[in-house]
């Protein structure tokens, strides 16, 4: 049985979609958790993204919850399904999840009370639930509206928090390159994490010429007439910024959040550079590429595999088909993350070997689930046709699931 289940309302943004659903403060107070997120101001020094906690503005939120006049209609704020140490959680067993019944309604399932809930705006009206603050500890049974944004990269939360509290840097006409608070081109490359270098690459693959110009949804602050003169031709399918940095991300970091905290201890101007996180484990593909500092060769290697991905399982547009969707992407990446496993890395990998039987697979059947599990579904059949798994590697049901696809 689950912790909570409850139904939300899903509001879809240029950013990324999110959902509001209504949760009682006890139950906050189990499962959310405030991180001092670390970002750059532009002398490239460290700070925190969240607000130092205010004990005097405490008691006076929480004398205000006792009294009899007591409402909240602004949101919290939640990321959810990253743990306290920054790190996306995987098992579904305790990740969020959000099932869609009827219309725009949908059934938003928390598996259990763990902490997997990120608030990026609303710490204080939080913490005024807790004691000493609280007194009258029938108001612990007050709900709350929460936006909640599901498998938000690190990178976003804090740039949500710095849009809300209007911290962020103004966007000009270089197509909004700064949109997301990474001011990358303005930093020596050598000192960007990998979040910075993802969201570079993202910006890239949106803006100029590759398989997903124009299918990546930019932020609110970009004006409709710059929207229209960079996309003129419209596009028929996108995806959120988010979903393409976090793939990047998986193929040259398994800990961003450590990365870039290790690295924001030196000044960009100064010591800041890639070498102050050689020293650490990580299994992820291109990691050596990105520590060399061989950026081209990465994107290189992202782009050729996309152009292979267009020509194969994205050549012909369906609006029903899944491919298209978040689920599907996500899958697509984690498809390039086993093959660059398993390759000797170079830019001559043969993507179309790996691709060219998927398209055999209909993911517009309706068994599959816009949520974790519909993207381990389609990844299952990607990797199956691809040949880098077989029957012995998948549960008879998972195997029942991918032959199911088979047109």
């Amino acid at each position: 049985m689950s912790f909570l289940d409850v139904f939300a309302l899903r509001v879809e943004q240029p950013l990324c979609d999110f959902y509001i659903a209504s949760l009682k403060a006890s139950d906050l107070l189990k499962i959310t958790f405030s991180e001092k997120l670390q970002y750059q101001d532009e002398k490239g020094k460290l700070h925190g993204s969240q607000r130092k906690i205010d004990h005097k503005r405490l008691v006076e939120i929480g004398r205000y919850i006792d009294s009899v006049e007591m409402a909240f209609p602004n949101s919290i704020i939640l990321a959810v399904n990253y743990n306290e140490e920054g790190e996306l959680v995987n098992d579904e067993a305790i990740r969020w999840d959000i099932h869609h019944v009827d219309d725009n309604l949908y059934r938003l399932r928390i598996p259990s009370h763990s902490k997997l809930a990120a608030i990026i705006d609303g710490q204080h009206r939080m913490k005024g639930f807790e004691d000493p603050y609280l007194k009258d500890k029938s108001r612990l049974d007050v709900e709350l509206p929460c936006s909640i944004f599901f498998d938000l990269p690190n990178s976003y939360q804090a740039f949500l928090f710095a849009t809300i509290n209007g911290n962020q840097k103004k966007v000009d006409k270089s197509l909004a390159l700064e949109q997301f608070g990474f001011n990358v081109e303005d930093e020596p490359q050598h000192s960007w994490n990998p979040e910075k270098l993802a969201v570079y690459f993202t910006r890239r693959l949106n803006f100029t010429e590759s398989p997903l110009k124009g299918h990546i949804k930019i932020a609110p602050t970009i004006s409709s007439e710059l929207h229209n003169r960079i996309f003129s031709d419209s596009k028929q399918w996108s995806v959120s910024t988010a979903t393409i940095v976090d793939g990047i991300l998986n193929l040259i970091s398994t800990k961003p959040k450590r990365d870039r905290v290790e690295m924001a201890q030196e000044n960009i101007w100064g010591k800041r550079s890639r070498s102050m996180v050689k020293p650490f484990k990580d299994s992820s593909p291109l990691r050596s590429h990105f520590l060399d500092k061989e950026d081209e060769v990465i994107y290189k290697i992202i782009s050729t595999f996309l152009k292979v991905a267009k020509d194969t399982i994205w050549k012909e547009y369906n609006s029903k088909s899944y491919i298209y969707k978040t689920v599907g992407v996500q899958a697509v990446f984690d498809l390039l993350r086993r093959i660059l496993e398993k390759e000797i890395i170079s830019e001559e990998v043969d993507f179309y070997k790996y691709l060219k039987n998927a398209v055999d697979y209909d993911f517009t059947k309706d068994t599959i689930q816009a949520s974790g599990i519909g993207r381990k579904d389609i990844r299952n059949a990607l990797l199956y046709a691809g040949g880098l798994i077989s029957n012995k590697d998948l549960k008879s049901s998972d195997l029942d699931k991918v032959l199911a696809l088979k047109r």
